[in-house]
């Protein structure tokens, strides 16, 4: 978790609808900060689902999520010599992807709102895309996207350049907060598991006993993973759950998951030592890669690290 005021501290919880309040010119500029997995990304698809319902900014006619590391070379391959890419293009690539042609009468409303400032733009995850935007992509990045006068643009504070005056910070959960999903988390499987109540102060408990554990539960997404897994636990043939246990049980699941969603392999059917075989290169990688980024004492996996992982 880091120190708790680090986290806390001096910082004023604000509600959703009113971080614009703090904006003080025209342009509504915000940067919101989180760590990995805390909730970045949730929290721009949040806004966009409050505001497609009505309960937020209706006086924008188009909120646009655009998730940053889509602007690839593949994705937007080089233009001619003499054209460039346009904002236009990056709702029609990220934000009509059931139809990328737009009508011409359509696409002279959306330069409209543009020009008349009616679309806010979620800029998600300034930090994946800010060391690795292609050289033909720069302009759009730096001189369009980032230049819009109504944006919110997530980053991990550790690869932050930007100067927004307006800061925020998503902190994950306190610990009433994993609490209190603990409890919501087995309550909704409860038709499945019917010890609900029993499940969840089960794991609050182990979580509570072991402090290393109950730091990495305040990231919503390992949460998830620890309420995930500990469902899944036949407690007939396992009476007792170690720290080691747990992880081990993490790292099956998170396997099972990437081979189902991924290369669309049912796992339903396969022992541990099965899903770890199918997994054998992504996992020597992984190591590997974990083994020379702390080698080089360095937080954020760069390109060099990665191609010297693989390359071993």
């Amino acid at each position: 978790m880091g120190i708790y005021e680090e986290i806390y501290g001096t910082k004023t919880p604000i509600d959703v609808k009113d971080i614009f309040k703090k904006c003080k010119d025209q342009t509504r500029n915000v940067l919101v900060f989180g760590r990995a997995g805390i909730g970045k990304s949730t929290f721009c698809q949040y806004i966009a689902y409050r505001w497609a319902t009505g309960m937020i900014w209706q006086e924008y006619e188009l909120v646009a999520l655009i998730p940053l590391r889509s602007l690839t070379a593949d994705r937007y391959p080089i233009l001619p010599a003499g054209t460039n890419y346009s904002l236009i293009d990056v709702l029609r690539k990220e934000c009509i992807s059931f139809d990328q042609y737009v009508p011409e009468k359509d696409e002279k409303q959306l330069q409209e709102q543009i020009h008349k400032s009616r679309i806010l733009w979620l800029l998600d995850g300034y930090d994946e895309i800010v060391q690795n935007v292609p050289k033909h992509l720069k302009s759009l990045f730096n001189d369009q996207l980032l230049k819009t006068p109504d944006h919110i643009v997530t980053s991990r504070p550790y690869m932050n350049t930007l100067s927004h005056s307006v800061q925020l910070e998503i902190t994950g959960f306190t610990d009433d907060n994993i609490s209190k999903y603990v409890k919501q988390f087995f309550n909704q499987i409860g038709s499945e598991t019917q010890n609900s109540s029993v499940e969840d102060e089960k794991i609050l408990s182990f979580l509570k006993r072991n402090p290393r554990i109950w730091g990495i539960a305040h990231i919503p997404i390992n949460l998830e993973l620890i309420c995930s897994v500990w469902s899944n636990i036949e407690w007939t043939t396992m009476k007792t759950m170690t720290i080691t246990m747990l992880y081990d049980t993490l790292t099956e699941w998170i396997c099972r998951r990437y081979l189902e969603k991924q290369r669309a392999i049912s796992t339903d059917l396969l022992c541990e030592k099965e899903v770890y075989k199918k997994c054998e290169n992504e996992l020597a990688f992984l190591e590997r890669l974990a083994f020379l980024g702390m080698e080089s004492n360095t937080i954020m996996l760069g390109p060099t690290l990665l191609q010297k992982a693989q390359d071993e």
